[in-house]
């Protein structure tokens, strides 16, 4: 493995024991997503060419858990979502490694802190209907691109090519809504059901879409499962969760595409020295 790379993960498996313990302390309840759990089941581990790790909160549970760090987080670290940073346009968080740098090509013009980072994302109650809660999600979405463009971000070079017209139409009226604004209709669309409780979660920040909706009932049920030598919880239904991201989720991919996600040439794990 490119000591890079391993290099980089070892740094993720250190934010994430910073994330856990805390966690573990106050009893927050949170779960290994995407390509994380998959890791978990398929590798026991990272898998070995992944360069990210993802975690999942219920949106109460990410309050409380972004509170308690402003006491308890190791001061290495930096807990940056759109509230703490007011460049930043994620709406999830992610816990960063002061002193260190991991730059994503479209937000490297903005203006905020860009260390080495663990993403946490929170699910909220979504409509039970689907074509409400599509409707809702894409009006989210739009919203959302509205303030990532009036931050500075830049489209993803890899993005369709629907998402890069709507890129450039967004782009056409960013002037019109202040990023206060912008962020308050984001919450409010992400935090409408969550006093209803309805049967349906949803990580509105992930990066699969509606494949990541999840039932209140196993979004809760959680096992403990082996991770580089550490236990972490990952849906008790992991085998639904992982087929619906990635099919014949057990077979590993073919070599060619056996690729981290980020470009890893300007990584920093050290800017002091």
């Amino acid at each position: 493995m490119d000591n890079k790379l391993k290099r980089l993960q070892n740094t993720e498996l250190e934010i994430l024991d910073e994330i856990m313990r805390i966690c573990d302390a106050n009893d927050i309840h949170y779960v290994m997503m995407g390509g994380t759990c998959l890791g978990a089941i398929r590798h026991k581990g990272i898998i070995p060419w992944d360069d990210d790790i993802d975690v999942g909160m219920y949106r109460e549970d990410y309050n409380r858990f972004k509170e308690i760090c402003k006491k308890e987080l190791n001061s290495k670290y930096f807990f940056q979502d759109f509230d703490t940073e007011k460049n930043c346009g994620f709406i999830f968080g992610k816990i960063r490694k002061n002193n260190t740098e991991m730059v994503e090509e479209y937000a490297k013009d903005v203006d905020m802190h860009k260390g080495i980072w663990v993403d946490i994302f929170p699910f909220d109650y979504v409509n039970d209907d689907f074509s409400i809660f599509q409707k809702e999600y894409k009006k989210l979405l739009f919203i959302r691109n509205l303030l990532i463009v009036k931050q500075g971000f830049k489209v993803k070079e890899d993005a369709s090519t629907a998402v890069k017209l709507t890129y450039h139409m967004v782009r056409c009226v960013r002037v019109v809504l202040s990023v206060d604004s912008l962020k308050n209709k984001i919450m409010k669309i992400m935090t409408k059901y969550d006093n209803k409780k309805t049967n349906t979660m949803f990580p509105y920040g992930c990066a699969w879409k509606e494949k990541e909706l999840i039932s209140k009932d196993e979004f809760f049920d959680t096992i403990r499962v082996d991770f580089e030598g550490r236990k972490v919880p990952v849906f008790r239904s992991y085998d639904k969760y992982l087929t619906s991201l990635y099919k014949d989720y057990m077979t590993p991919p073919p070599i060619e595409k056996r690729n981290s996600g980020h470009d890893l040439r300007n990584v920093k794990f050290d800017k002091e020295n």
